[in-house]
Order: C-alpha cells, then sequence, then structure tokens
C-alpha cells in the first residue's frame, strides 16, 4: 500500500539540470511528496551511478549525471535515520539497486553508510530456475508438457542468468505467431538456447567481484580483520619526570 517514487538515473535524465539548486529541488520535492503520501517508497536503479566518489570536472555534464542529487539525497535519507520515534510521516524506505557495485569510482563508504540493508540477490539456483522457465511460459498462456520440452535441460543450461535473462528469452521465443503455431509445431529446447545466449549473463570474474563487494559493504570483511588482527603490543610506560 505504499507509494512508489522513483529517483532512477534514467528517470530523471533531462530533469531540473540548473546545477545545485535544481538538483536540491528535485529531491525535496520528492522527498516532501514522499512524507505527505506515507508509507512511500523511493526507489533508485541503477545506485551506482549517483553514488560517485570521482568530482566531475567543471564545464563537463557535472550539471545532468546522476551524482548530482548524491548530497541531496543523502541528506534526505539522514534526516529519516535521525527520528528516535517515527511518525506517519517519517514511514519513508528508501531502496538503492545496483548491478555494478564494483564500477570504477562508486562511493562504498557512502552506500554502505546510507543504506542500513544490504540484500545480494544473486542468480536463480536450479530449482528456482526450473519454476521460473515454466512461470514465464505461463505467462503467455503455454503449459509445459515435460515429455516434449524438457524444463530439467533449459534450467541446467541456464545456470549463471538471471531471472530476467529467462524472462527476455521467454518473451522472444513466444511470439504471438509462435504460441499460434505450437499445436502442428511444439516446442524444443534448441529454440530457447540462441536467444538465451544473447541475454546478460553474470560471468566468474563478475561473480567474485560480487562476493569481494558484499564481503566488504556487510562489514564482514572488517569483522574478521577485527577477529585476524595480531595483538597489540604492550606499549612501554613512561617513567614521569623528577621534580
Amino acid at each position: 500500500g505504499a507509494t512508489f517514487f522513483d529517483l532512477s538515473p534514467a528517470v530523471i535524465e533531462g530533469k531540473s539540470t540548473q546545477g545545485k539548486v535544481g538538483s536540491t529541488l528535485l529531491v525535496y520535492k520528492v522527498f516532501i511528496c514522499a512524507q505527505d503520501m506515507a508509507p512511500s517508497v523511493i526507489y533508485i536503479d541503477n545506485v551506482e551511478q549517483v553514488f560517485q566518489a570521482t568530482k566531475k570536472k567543471k564545464g563537463g555534464d557535472a550539471g545532468t549525471a546522476p551524482s548530482r542529487i548524491k548530497k541531496d539525497l543523502q541528506a534526505a535519507i539522514n534526516q529519516v535515520k535521525r527520528f528516535d520515534e517515527a511518525n506517519e510521516q517519517d514511514r519513508i524506505l528508501f531502496i538503492g539497486a545496483t548491478s555494478r557495485p564494483f564500477a570504477d569510482g562508486v562511493d562504498v563508504a557512502g552506500l554502505k553508510d546510507s543504506f542500513d540493508e544490504k540484500v545480494w540477490v544473486s542468480f536463480p539456483e536450479y530449482g528456482s530456475r526450473v519454476v521460473l522457465w515454466q512461470r514465464f511460459m505461463e505467462n503467455h498462456g503455454v503449459t509445459v508438457d515435460p515429455v516434449k520440452l524438457n524444463i530439467s535441460t533449459l534450467a541446467r543450461v541456464s545456470e549463471g542468468y538471471p531471472a530476467g535473462s529467462i524472462k527476455q528469452t521467454v518473451d522472444r521465443v513466444l511470439t504471438a505467431r509462435r504460441v499460434q503455431q505450437l499445436k502442428n509445431r511444439p516446442l524444443k529446447v534448441q529454440e530457447f538456447i540462441g536467444p538465451l545466449s544473447r541475454t546478460a549473463f553474470c560471468w566468474k570474474e563478475e561473480l567474485d567481484q560480487f562476493r569481494t563487494f558484499d564481503h566488504l559493504i556487510t562489514g564482514e570483511k572488517a569483522r574478521e580483520d577485527a577477529k585476524n588482527a595480531p595483538p597489540e603490543a604492550a606499549q612501554p610506560k613512561k617513567k614521569g619526570k623528577g621534580k
């Protein structure tokens, strides 16, 4: 039942480009509306584009870059956090999503401080992929016959692909015309392999980067470092000077 506000870079592109004042007004208007219509959700997709640590050079695209709203967004988040006893207007949930948290120039410290909870949504495991293939096909009115179409094979070959890639593949294959032809020409696994290969895939190197970032952003790395740190050597006491 919450009101949804989208402050994603793709949404705010070209809006309020009058420098710092315009950016402040943009965030302020959204925040005031979110308070008036609480409970609310303020969502920022590709949040790594907003939380940039590197400063833009003057005369460049600083007035239109997504990072122009960073300070004002952080101020709005901190304003909600400051209240010890939240009232109706303080029921605002900020959600930032990213698929490139390890990109160059990302303000990791800013992300960590701004968002209390960090949830890594990795690619689905085998059991979930079986369900996803079935559900996405059912959305096109197609009931999967396991004798004619081996969903298990599709689930195995789609390891490392996010749910969005599976959906995109099904949407590309099951066009209205192809659905009409199902009675005379049943679906085959091979029809999905090509379209699937042209969608987003999580490579091992990228998966390792996600794991490293998750280890850092959740504070687990800091806790392990503190636990494994050698005990400090006892400092010799300084002798006081005589009178």
